[in-house]
C-alpha cells in the first residue's frame, strides 16, 4: 500500500485503532471481573443493552467509514449526503445510549428509595444490614448504567465525528470541483 493509499484510509485506520482499544477495554473489564460485577449489581441489565447497541453501532460506523474511504476519490455529493444520513443513525444511537444510562440511574434510585427504608428497625443490626445491601444493589444499577451510557455514547460520538469530519472535507472538495449539489 503506497503513501497515497495509506492517506486515503487514514480515517478508517483511526476507526480500526478505536475498535482495537474497545476490544482491549472489554477484555480488561472481563479479566478484572468488572463485567461480572456489573451483571451482579445491575438488576435491570440496561448496561448490557447499552453495550450491545454500542458494539452494533461501532461496527456499522466502521463499515460506513471503510466505504467512504474506499470510494473517496470518486465520491459525489449524492453519496456524501447518503453517508451523512447514515451517520445521523449513529448520532441518534449515541444519544439513545446516554438516555438509557439515565433511565438506569432513575431505576436504581427508585429501587433504593422504594423498598429499602420500609420496616427498618434502627436498633436491629440485621435489618439495617439488609437495608444497606438492598441500597447497594440499587446504587450499583444507578452508577453502572450511568457510566456505561456515558462512556459508550462518548466513544461512539468520537467515531462518528471522525467520519463526519472526513465527509465535510470531501464535500468541500466536491464544491471546489464544481459539484454544486452538496447539501448539509
Amino acid at each position: 500500500m503506497g503513501a497515497v493509499e495509506m492517506n486515503k484510509y487514514n480515517v478508517f485506520l483511526r476507526w480500526v485503532l478505536s475498535f482495537a482499544l474497545i476490544l482491549l477495554g472489554t477484555f480488561i473489564a472481563y479479566s478484572t471481573g468488572t463485567i461480572s460485577q456489573v451483571n451482579n449489581l445491575d438488576f435491570t441489565k440496561i448496561s448490557f443493552l447499552i453495550y450491545f447497541l454500542f458494539m452494533v453501532c461501532t461496527v456499522y460506523t466502521g463499515v460506513n467509514t471503510y466505504k467512504v474511504c474506499k470510494g473517496s476519490e470518486n465520491i459525489t455529493s449524492d453519496r456524501i449526503e447518503t453517508f451523512n444520513h447514515r451517520n445521523e443513525i449513529s448520532w441518534f444511537m449515541a444519544e439513545a445510549m446516554f438516555t438509557l444510562g439515565m433511565i438506569g440511574t432513575v431505576a436504581g434510585f427508585i429501587a433504593v428509595l422504594s423498598s429499602n427504608f420500609t420496616g427498618i428497625d434502627p436498633s436491629d443490626v440485621n435489618s439495617t444490614k439488609a437495608a444497606l445491601a438492598g441500597m447497594s444493589a440499587g446504587m450499583g444499577t444507578a452508577l453502572y448504567t450511568t457510566a456505561t451510557g456515558l462512556i459508550c455514547s462518548l466513544i461512539l460520538k468520537l467515531q462518528v465525528f471522525n467520519i463526519s469530519y472526513h465527509l465535510d472535507v470531501l464535500a468541500k472538495r466536491c464544491v471546489c470541483k464544481g459539484d454544486s449539489n452538496v447539501t448539509k
